[in-house]
């Protein structure tokens, strides 16, 4: 008792007149949140220890325990053990009420290790005593320290009261404490406190919490009474579930029996409201919100907000901000988001303008939002004045903010940009990092993923779900499955296979790595799906060109009732336009312009240009892009550019081209696309053109690369590269190659050399092309029979395309290869893209 509860030399008491006056402050009421603040900001440490050391030896334990009460407040253990010192000094230990109330200033101050050692030297413990204690390891998290105190209370012959039950019935309020509140409600029932509407209450909070749905509603439906109370939280707990349905049934019983919706109701009922089917639901409540006054409330009209964006009814949601007679930031942030992420990036922009305008200054929550418009707009310099007020307004160093900034710089193509926020910050967590090997990811750096991924286990932090998300499509990009059956390995390990996203992830890596056929075993064999798990499948059909299996999962997915998003359409457009199936796509394009509550996206527009482009309508796709209702960007352009070179269609492409380059100049890609038109068409002075004006604007073509995977290495080549170690061998097996492929009746494709030179000349400068290199160093070096995997930059050239499908054929060996639009699997001397690519 005395190790634990030592007297402090550092306090004196000699002054009563000084320990009267504030003795009897704290016995004064406290009677608002605007009190308690104010004694907070007036009376901190320093006045305590204060006013503490100049009091008498005389105040009472009442008075004492007040001051426990008090340093909870300020959440101060160090100045509660001051408290407890001079009771000390004063000449006594501390009573039962004292030592349970320091308990609990220690568990509320997290200091565990001291609220046990108190709680373990009070000789006659009362029920509050372990109340205290056990409510402390519940606070923390801590269930299995809460139950096993609960247990050793029972072994101790303490009768629990309700309010024990209540603690434990909270610390096991999740879904790892849900197996042992099962054991607590089998205690619950035994005594008989199940009767009781607060314990019902609780149980059925436990069971929601927990994700156990079905539980909730079985304790719910046994229960003999109820209160609003009761009904909110199974409401809320539909809610959160996403079964909208139930939780209106629910809504509207509570009011047939008799009880009156408050504030938590509709709240909780609103967050039922995030699909375009539940609009009208939605509807209905905002209707009864006026009717009871409730659509004044700052917290009800925010979460109407929410409601109606989740909806996809933007101008709904308007409606309501626009009616507020109180906005806070909250109800400004949720605005802007909603705008922010239904791809309404000016008017997300434009409200955060005016919300500064009108004197409410952003929180560190705003700020990620504008900074996740900032992403979706991929604006370089729009990302950087953002960057540059959120510096001035002193969040320059949130964690999160930081984490935001680095997404933010990777959407925009800025790596750099966003390895500087990095490196700059002042500390980092595992979804800091796995922000940073993310956007190495999106920008295609799979190398200096796995470089950021190795310093971050120097750094001992832990790899999660996210990392691991991130790896796998770092190892998708690069080709390499080998590595990435590793990554896999290692998250088995963490026990983190069974979460959804990394099933995504690894079907993506295995769609990316052209394993279609095991993409989908995965797929058929994943226990629970969502709608991104369709989304992958049916994309990864698209990429590979399979247009039919990517239409019938589509139907499937339907029939399984999953809502289809914008992505969706994006992988059923896009397989539609690789199949050349035009009436299809136009027929899902009218779908989503029809009031289905999805908005279409500049991709879902660019995806319904490159359809018509194939097909050869390049007019009705220009047109298109004209009537759209967004701002056409460059890629929109450049969609149309490349539709116009299958075509020959000159006068097209120098509009397209001339749009492109108004807003990025410096794009390499549109001068190559031009020029290789030019050459085509025999136009060599316009060819000379375009390659003088790319010399004096500074613009480099993109140099083309390919790799394959051997052995778990990656081996890249570029054109005319003999830096690999076995270059004599890949030239030699090349040149074998080709002689045998000419003798099937392979015919060079030369059209497109961008040199007015002889046909000899222009068949040398495509033999060596890396795709060909790729191709020999693959037939070199994998064993007889297996397929050759090659992955590209850029998008196949036409010659490489027709020696491919003559190499599977002289070979007897199938090769797939990736580029930069799609999967071509080439066998036995025909492509899967059937020529129309």
């Amino acid at each position: 008792m005395h190790g634990i509860l030592r007297v402090s030399t550092r306090i004196t008491a000699n002054k009563a007149v000084v320990a009267g006056r504030w003795c009897g402050f704290l016995q004064q009421p406290v009677q608002s949140a605007r009190c308690r603040s104010i004694f907070t900001g007036q009376v901190g440490a320093n006045d305590v220890l204060h006013r503490l050391g100049e009091g008498s030896n005389h105040i009472d334990s009442r008075t004492y325990v007040k001051l426990f009460q008090r340093c909870m407040m300020l959440r101060d253990a160090g100045l509660g053990k001051q408290v407890r010192d001079h009771i000390i000094q004063s000449g006594r230990q501390l009573n039962i009420y004292e030592l349970n109330t320091l308990i609990k200033l220690h568990s509320i101050c997290g200091n565990m290790l001291e609220a046990r050692q108190t709680f373990d030297s009070v000789e006659n413990k009362t029920v509050v005593t372990w109340n205290a204690i056990i409510a402390g390891y519940a606070q923390l998290g801590h269930v299995k320290e809460a139950f096993a105190l609960f247990r050793q209370m029972v072994d101790e012959a303490m009768e629990p009261s309700i309010i024990t039950f209540l603690i434990v019935l909270d610390a096991c309020s999740s879904p790892a404490g849900l197996k042992l509140g099962k054991e607590f409600h089998a205690q619950v029932i035994k005594v008989g406190f199940v009767s009781d509407f607060r314990i019902g209450t609780a149980l059925v909070s436990m069971y929601v919490k927990g994700g156990s749905m079905d539980g909730a509603r079985q304790v719910f439906d046994g229960l003999y009474k109820r209160d609003v109370s009761t009904f909110n939280v199974m409401i809320g707990g539909y809610a959160k579930s996403g079964d909208g349905e139930k939780a209106f049934q629910l809504f509207y019983r509570m009011q047939q029996e008799g009880f009156k919706p408050n504030r938590i109701s509709f709240l909780s009922i609103l967050d039922g409201c995030s699909t375009p089917e539940a609009l009208a639901w939605g509807k209905a409540v905002h209707a009864q919100c006026m009717n009871t006054g409730l659509v004044d409330d700052v917290r009800v009209a925010t979460a109407l907000i929410r409601m109606y964006m989740g909806c996809g009814s933007i101008e709904g949601a308007r409606r309501v901000f626009d009616k507020m007679k109180v906005r806070d930031v909250v109800s400004w942030t949720v605005m802007i988001r909603g705008y922010a992420e239904n791809s309404n990036i000016e008017d997300a922009f434009g409200l955060f303008a005016t919300m500064q305008e009108e004197g409410i200054q952003p929180d560190r929550i705003t700020y990620i939002h504008i900074i996740n418009a900032c992403a979706s707009s991929a604006d370089l310099s729009l990302a950087r004045e953002i960057h540059s007020q959120v510096v001035r307004a002193g969040f320059g160093t949130d964690l999160l903010v930081d984490t935001a900034l680095v997404h933010m710089y990777a959407k925009c193509g800025a790596i750099k940009d966003a390895r500087q926020v990095f490196d700059a910050m002042s500390r980092r967590d595992v979804v800091s990092w796995s922000a940073m090997i993310g956007a190495y990811v999106e920008n295609g750096c799979g190398e200096e993923a796995f470089e950021t991924f190795h310093l971050m286990k120097r750094n001992n932090v832990e790899p999660d779900v996210v990392t691991y998300i991130n790896l796998l499509n770092a190892c998708g990009h690069l080709g390499a499955l080998d590595l990435g059956m590793e990554i896999y390995t290692q998250a088995i390990k963490a026990d983190l296979v069974s979460h959804i996203p990394v099933g995504n992830a690894l079907i993506n890596m295995n769609v990316k790595h052209g394993s279609i056929e095991r993409a989908r075993y995965i797929f058929e064999n994943m226990v629970q799906r969502d709608v991104v798990t369709w989304n992958v499948m049916i994309g990864g059909y698209s990429l590979h060109g399979n247009a039919r299996e990517a239409l019938d999962l589509f139907d499937r997915m339907l029939k399984e009732r999953f809502r289809p998003n914008s992505v969706t359409f994006v992988g059923v457009l896009s397989a539609c336009s690789r199949a050349g199936f035009v009436e299809e796509g136009r027929r899902f394009f009218s779908y989503l312009l029809d009031g289905r509550g999805i908005v279409p996206t500049m991709e879902l527009y660019g995806c319904m240009v490159d359809l018509l482009g194939r097909a050869g309508e390049l007019d009705e796709a220009e047109l298109l892009i004209n009537r759209m209702p967004l701002k056409p960007n460059s890629s929109i352009w450049s969609t149309l550019l490349a539709a116009c070179r299958i075509y020959g269609n000159l006068d097209v492409a120098e509009r397209a081209a001339e749009r492109c380059l108004m807003s990025e100049p410096y794009d390499g890609a549109v001068y190559v696309q031009l020029s290789h038109m030019y050459a085509a068409a025999g136009m060599w002075e316009n060819v000379a053109k375009v390659r003088k004006v790319m010399e004096s604007r500074g613009v480099r073509k993109e140099q083309g690369c390919t790799w394959i995977e051997v052995e778990g290495k990656l081996h890249t080549f570029v054109v005319e590269d003999r830096s690999h170690p076995q270059a004599g061998e890949i030239y030699a097996e090349l040149a074998r190659l080709m002689t045998a492929i000419k003798r099937e009746g392979y015919i060079p494709v030369t059209q497109n050399v961008l040199h007015n030179v002889g046909e000899q000349e222009k068949e040398e400068a495509i033999s060596y092309h890396s795709e060909k290199l790729a191709i020999a160093y693959g037939v070199l070096s994998l064993p007889s029979g297996a397929p050759i995997r090659i992955f590209k930059n850029l998008r196949v050239c036409g010659d490489c395309h027709s020696a491919s499908k003559f190499i599977s054929k002289v070979t007897g060996r199938e090769i797939i290869a990736r580029d930069a639009s799609r999967f071509h699997h080439f066998k036995n001397g025909v492509c899967s893209c059937g020529d129309y690519w």
